[in-house]
């Protein structure tokens, strides 16, 4: 059976998330719908006969009368005002409404229709919002660290005036500029890698220290960590970058690393003049005092021979003892004047120039021993030392190589150069007799030793070119097997590290 009209607009209001009313055209409530209680606390016959402006907010009465209720009077339509209401537990509510004006069918009378709805909620989380905002604007504004708000696409869209300060600009000057135009390009691809991170969602954050482009055109540090804020989707429309000045910690933190580097050079400079001192006691020990005690022995029995055979026989002994003498003196001022680097003057030398000078120089021996040479090097490559010091050491490892050459073999001799760090790194080869380093690897480069019975030798040159090495800052290493060669490697610091 067909309801009523009464009926389905009582169903329809009853159950409607809207307050239907009809109004006299001064507002007094003619028509409340079933629903009011839920809404605003009220029975409709609570409200009936009564007038809604005795439940507006004081301070929206006029409001109301003046924006809403004389327009719809006047015949205006598309009047939607939003006010507060008196709800019936003492709190007032906040409800958006739709009004028009409407005229009675039969009698022609005029009566004002309102549908309203219960905005309290969105009123609510809008003020919160706006506080936040304000919140945020204010700490953003005034934060003592730097704060950067920059688009995904990196363009900064709003600074505050630490962070400008920082940098030396005005916060108007940074608006608009892409990040990448005031960050340093060596942090700068760790920087986009991380910001790509954040905005796929495979991170949160990121923090890393970084430095900016001053306004004056020098760097300065700053550890910054970068935050991204997004939409309700998810989607990131924000990057927030939080930036604390550390240009006078990292300053400092040089400052120290600096100092320990030069701390740790003069520290290791005096185990080495220290090292080389003990050796130094040693070669006078062992050295210097038997031929001196010999020649105490044969000038006294110089003294008490009356035998002229005798006395000559003595005589070729004194000079055999003098001689040998005189040969170690001989090493041991060589070995000081290595120490004495007071005219010591390197500069950038060029490798293959150098040997080829000392190729000339032994190329009479060369010729002799049908020597190969593979010089896997060019013009430019070079190193920092003096040059009369990379001749000598040349000059002491082709004597080395001749010397133990294998003389079953062709000696074949190889030299290359190559960077690692602050190094650079002459290779000289050989395949000569080599040695055993598993045996004499603690003795290679000790004075005085020998590793070949059968060659002669007075174990001096290497004990040379170590000390050598050692002297410039430098240090070197040896590769070697029995019958296969050897490979001594030769470490030269470059540039400042040369001088430290």
């Amino acid at each position: 059976m067909a309801l009523p009209d009464s009926e389905i607009l009582q169903l329809l209001t009853s159950i409607s998330r809207e307050l239907v009313c009809l109004h006299e055209t001064d507002g007094t409530y003619v028509y409340v719908s079933p629903n009011s209680k839920s809404i605003i606390g009220y029975e409709p016959e609570e409200l009936i006969g009564k007038n809604p402006y005795d439940f507006f907010h004081p301070d929206d009465r006029r409001l109301i009368f003046e924006r809403s209720h004389q327009p719809l009077l006047r015949g205006e339509e598309n009047i939607h005002p939003t006010f507060r209401f008196l709800h019936k537990n003492g709190t007032y509510i906040w409800l958006q409404s739709d009004n028009r004006l409407t005229t009675h069918s039969i009698t022609g009378k005029n009566y004002l229709h309102t549908s309203s709805r219960d905005i309290s909620e969105k009123i609510e989380s809008d003020a919160n919002l706006a506080l936040s905002e304000r919140k945020f604007k204010t700490l953003f504004r005034d934060s003592p660290i730097g704060l950067v708000l920059t688009s995904t696409h990196g363009y900064i869209d709003d600074v505050n005036e630490a962070f400008a300060k920082f940098l030396g600009y005005e916060t108007f000057e940074l608006l608009g500029k892409h990040f990448s135009e005031i960050s340093s390009t060596g942090e700068l691809e760790e920087n986009l890698r991380y910001r790509d991170s954040v905005q796929k969602g495979m991170i949160d954050h990121y923090s890393i220290e970084k430095q900016y482009v001053h306004k004056l055109g020098h760097l300065v540090w700053a550890y910054i960590t970068v935050t991204v804020l997004r939409d309700d989707s998810g989607k990131a429309i924000y990057y927030l970058a939080q930036i604390i000045d550390i240009d006078e910690r990292k300053k400092t933190e040089t400052l120290l690393l600096e100092n320990n580097e030069h701390l740790k050079a003069t520290k290791n400079s005096l185990l080495i003049q220290n090292k080389q001192l003990q050796s130094y006691n040693q070669i006078i020990s062992h050295h210097l005092r038997a031929p001196v005690s010999n020649l105490r022995s044969l000038l006294d029995l110089l003294k008490i021979t009356g035998v002229e055979e005798e006395r000559r026989e003595l005589q070729n002994h004194l000079e055999e003892v003098t001689e040998n003498l005189e040969n170690v003196l001989s090493e041991l001022i060589t070995t000081l004047k290595i120490q004495s680097l007071e005219n010591y003057r390197p500069e950038w030398i060029s490798i293959l120039l150098t040997f080829q000078k000392v190729q000339k120089l032994m190329e009479g021996e060369f010729q002799k021993k049908n020597v190969h040479i593979d010089l896997n090097v060019t013009e430019k490559e070079l190193v920092f030392v003096s040059k009369e010091y990379l001749e000598t050491l040349f000059l002491q490892l082709t004597s080395n190589s001749l010397q133990f050459a294998d003389p079953s073999r062709e000696l074949r001799i190889q030299v290359e150069s190559f960077s690692i760090g602050s190094e650079t790194t002459i290779s000289f080869s050989d395949n000569g007799l080599g040695v055993d380093l598993s045996r004499y690897g603690d003795q290679i480069f000790q004075l005085k030793k020998t590793f070949h019975r059968q060659i002669s030798g007075k174990g001096l040159g290497l004990f040379l070119m170590k000390y050598t090495m050692e002297s410039l800052g430098g240090r070197v290493e040896v590769k070697s097997k029995p019958g296969e060669g050897a490979t001594f490697l030769l470490h030269f610091p470059n540039g400042s590290a040369a001088n430290a």
